[in-house]
């Protein structure tokens, strides 16, 4: 592997003397005091977000006529996560207040049996299971027909959660709740939240309406499971996501749920150092493990759990769950790198009898080497599902949108969606969206570009210049780490490293007197192109490397090329 940059580099105009303003401005932070001070007092109220009162009262009207209740959820993490805190707030704490029992269970269809949101399986399943009042999390928006088919037939009641993009004529006239930050005229001050958020403010309806304290502080429950579900749902670091993920990782950090508590020391992580990095690519994948090739309702024990005996079980069976996704995902990987046509704008990948769990996985790997939107489906027994991951500026969800025809059900956001194709229909609707993205997608869309948010000098690199940055933190979709390039390095001296000789650490002369530490991972290539007296630039992000109780600035390298005149 090499680091050496495949992509074009777009510098500021200027450099800034102000770095904070710099970045906060490109990336149009218009209150910058409550962007680096986040305070939980500024989390809209549940009363902006429609139909929470409504849905609250339907819930409550239905402990009070002791109907069983099942929560329907999703098997992604965002899923997981918004079941654990709707059921744990309904079992635990709201029983407790009303000092009565609620009869309540969670329930998540099989990814691989049932698929996703809401079908006539999982709704059978929960009548048979004896539900009378079914809440829906992080699905359901676009089930209308099923949903008044269910209530007609079957008297079954629903409350529905979702923050999924809905469809433009299916919201009309709907006689049950649906709690969605969208619908009807988009009220909610952000339109881009997680499920496990939409959740997390109806709990607090339902709280402020029995009398229980509905005042959202840094101790209320469930907000370190809003973290974790917006981080890993890629919501956008910025306004209210940035405010539940600064709360929820202090939250996280104070180690009070057994589950995480468990799951981090198996990964290796002090929860008292955990920061958006960790639930993004350490903790964040073993949960979304269960519901790609386990069992999603053990992610929901571990989150919910007391029992230290069984989160230990739970937690070591998601690192193992995460192990094999890892091994699937690239032998598939593989395969589908063998059956693309790099000619078109869009890549589309048929396989037969894969593991559906990973192809999202896979389609996003894809999308991120080649810069192209991407499809990847599988044919398993006459079922064709896929998933889909695009670029800035093609919307594949309103793409799929165009080709319904040929779906049988589809959703999802601007760069992700899920469907399912009509087996007799995959080969006219894969040529056509082809065609469709061929003519739609300009090429200079398809060159990968970098845009650099500061171009230093080797001397800026310095201890006041990594705390100015840290306050931009939490980092993720939305709000990323800075990109920080410094050009016309010289190389002064090159040591390898690592097991494998696929690290390596690089001394180099910039303008200032002192040398600077370049830290390169995963470069087993740069190795042997990298020599000493190269002139290089670099991007990256300034860190501090501890070793034996010493403290030293160094510089991470993302991308490197050769300078240029």
């Amino acid at each position: 592997m090499s680091l050496q940059t495949k992509r074009e580099w777009i510098f500021p105009k200027k450099k800034e003397d102000d770095i904070l303003k710099h970045i906060l401005q490109s990336r149009n932070i218009e209150n910058e005091s409550k962007f680096l001070e986040p305070n939980i007092s500024d989390i809209p109220s549940y009363k902006k977000l429609f139909d929470t009162k409504k849905a609250a009262k339907e819930i409550i009207k239905s402990i009070e006529l002791k109907e069983k209740i099942i929560i329907h959820g999703d098997y992604d993490a965002d899923g997981i996560c918004a079941s654990s805190i709707i059921w744990e707030f309904l079992y635990k704490d709201l029983s407790k207040f009303l000092n009565t029992k609620i009869d309540v269970l969670p329930y998540i269809p099989n990814r691989i049996e049932q698929g996703y949101g809401l079908t006539e399986d999982s709704l059978n399943d929960v009548i048979d299971l004896g539900g009378k009042l079914l809440i829906s999390v992080d699905c359901g928006v676009r089930d209308k027909e099923l949903i008044k088919r269910y209530r007609d037939e079957k008297g079954l009641k629903f409350v529905i959660t979702d923050h999924h993009q809905p469809p433009e004529l299916l919201l009309e006239n709907l006689d049950y709740p649906l709690v969605h930050q969208m619908y009807p005229e988009k009220e909610y001050p952000q339109r881009e939240i997680c499920g496990s958020a939409v959740v997390f403010l109806l709990v607090q309806a339902i709280k402020d309406i029995v009398g229980m304290d509905s005042n959202i502080t840094e101790d209320t429950k469930g907000l370190d499971l809003v973290a974790l579900a917006t981080i890993t749902d890629l919501m956008p670091l910025v306004d209210v996501n940035r405010i539940f993920v600064k709360y929820g990782l202090q939250q996280m950090r104070k180690g009070r749920r057994k589950g995480l508590r468990e799951l981090a020391l198996r990964a290796g992580i002090d929860l008292k150092d955990i920061s958006s990095y960790h639930i993004g690519y350490i903790l964040g994948p073993r949960i979304n493990a269960a519901g790609r090739i386990g069992s999603p309702m053990d992610a929901v024990r571990l989150l919910v759990g007391s029992n230290d005996t069984q989160c230990k079980e739970i937690a070591n069976q998601l690192e193992n769950l995460n192990f094999d996704r890892q091994k699937i995902t690239q032998d598939l990987l593989e395969i589908s790198k063998k059956n693309i046509d790099l000619e078109n704008n869009l890549l589309f990948v048929l396989g037969k009898d894969w593991h559906e769990g990973v192809i999202g996985l896979v389609a996003g790997k894809l999308q991120e080497e080649f810069h192209k939107p991407v499809l990847v489906a599988t044919n398993n027994e006459g079922v064709i599902k896929g998933s889909a991951r695009s670029i800035s500026g093609f919307d594949i969800t309103k793409t799929l949108t165009k080709f319904s025809k040929y779906l049988h059900r589809f959703g999802g956001h601007e760069l992700a969606a899920g469907f399912t194709v009509k087996e007799e229909k995959v080969e006219e609707f894969k040529e056509k969206i082809i065609e469709y993205a061929n003519k739609k997608i300009k090429k200079e869309q398809l060159v990968p570009k970098l845009y650099i948010d500061l171009l230093l000098e080797s001397d800026d690199v310095s201890y006041s210049l990594v705390d100015k940055l840290n306050t931009l933190e939490p980092f993720g979709y939305g709000n990323t780490k800075p990109v920080i390039a410094l050009s016309h390095l010289i190389v002064v001296k090159k040591n390898i490293m690592g097991k494998e000789s696929n690290h390596m650490k690089l001394l180099v002369k910039g303008n200032g007197i002192d040398l600077l530490t370049l830290i390169m991972f995963g470069c087993n290539e740069d190795t042997e192109n990298l020599k000493e007296n190269d002139e290089i630039d670099v991007v990256g992000y300034p860190d501090i490397n501890i070793w034996n109780g010493r403290q030293s600035i160094q510089f991470s390298v993302k991308e490197w090329r050769y300078s240029k005149n």
